[in-house]
This record gives C-alpha cells, sequence and structure tokens, in this order.
C-alpha cells in the first residue's frame, strides 16, 4: 500500500530519500566519534523515513523526528553520563604522577641538572621547591610534568 502512495506522489519520495540521507549521515558521525552525538535522531529519523513513504505529511514527519529525538535525548543522556563517568585510565606521561623515582643525577634547580630513572628510562628533572638540592641515589616522587622535565619532590 505505500509503495503504490508513494507512486502517486513524488515529494513524499524526495523526502524519503531526504530521511534516508540523513540517517546514513548520522550513523557515519556516530561511528567516527567517540561521544554519543546524534545517536538519540536516529530512531525517529528512521520513522519519519517510514512515514515519508506512507505520504505522511511534512509537518507530521518533522513533529515525530524532533519529539522523538529530543524525548530520547532527555530520557537517556543523562543516564548514559551516568554509565561512563568513572576515572579516565591515565596513560604514558600522565601514568607517571605519583610514582616514586630513582635520583641518577643531583638535582639542583640553580645548576639546571638534574635527572631520575623510572620504568627503565631516563628523565630530566627539576625540584618543586626552589634553592632545594635532592643528591643522586634518593627516591623521589614525581609531582607533575613541564614540558620534558619531570618536577619532583
Amino acid at each position: 500500500m505505500c509503495y503504490t502512495i508513494l507512486k502517486e506522489n513524488e515529494r513524499s519520495s524526495t523526502m524519503a530519500y531526504f530521511w534516508i540521507a540523513l540517517l546514513v549521515i548520522g550513523l557515519v558521525v556516530e561511528a567516527l566519534t567517540a561521544n554519543l552525538v546524534v545517536i538519540w535522531f536516529l530512531p525517529g529519523t528512521l520513522v519519519s523515513m517510514i512515514l515519508a513513504f506512507c505520504n505522511v505529511p511534512l509537518p507530521v514527519q518533522l513533529l515525530v523526528f524532533a519529539g522523538m529525538g529530543l524525548g530520547l535525548l532527555f530520557a537517556t543522556r543523562p543516564l548514559s553520563k551516568r554509565l561512563k563517568k568513572g576515572e579516565d585510565t591515565r596513560t604514558n606521561k600522565d601514568a607517571l604522577i605519583g610514582k616514586t623515582a630513582l635520583v641518577t643525577e643531583e638535582i639542583c634547580n640553580i645548576r639546571e641538572t638534574g635527572e631520575v630513572r623510572i620504568a627503565g628510562l631516563r628523565w630530566s628533572a627539576r625540584t618543586a621547591v626552589e634553592g632545594a638540592v635532592i643528591p643522586k641515589g634518593t627516591q623521589v616522587e614525581i609531582l607533575s610534568i613541564q614540558g620534558v622535565k619531570l618536577i619532583v619532590k
């Protein structure tokens, strides 16, 4: 039945293809992004496409699209944020903060010297306290990273 109605009204056909294109674009955007961006509007797009094939007037299609999209957005976004909430796993250099390192060269900010070894890698290091000198062989805690230098205490 929808097919015969579709043949009679080319505008409905055009709108149906518009909804198909919008659905495909939405799926591509979701596939390419890490966050949920347009997923809430995709079911509304699908229903609006079916309505267009059945020759339902455009204002109704738009209301269904907007209503479903906004309804799903407001109903499920807080839930998805709560489920996703949690501490991000620190990686690379950020994973070093809070760890202990061994001083392999005396650290002196005035002379701009100092080196530590952590996880088998050598890093330039500076003290967090101006004027402090940390001797070789001392265990230090990494407080932060500034550029390529570890700030330690």
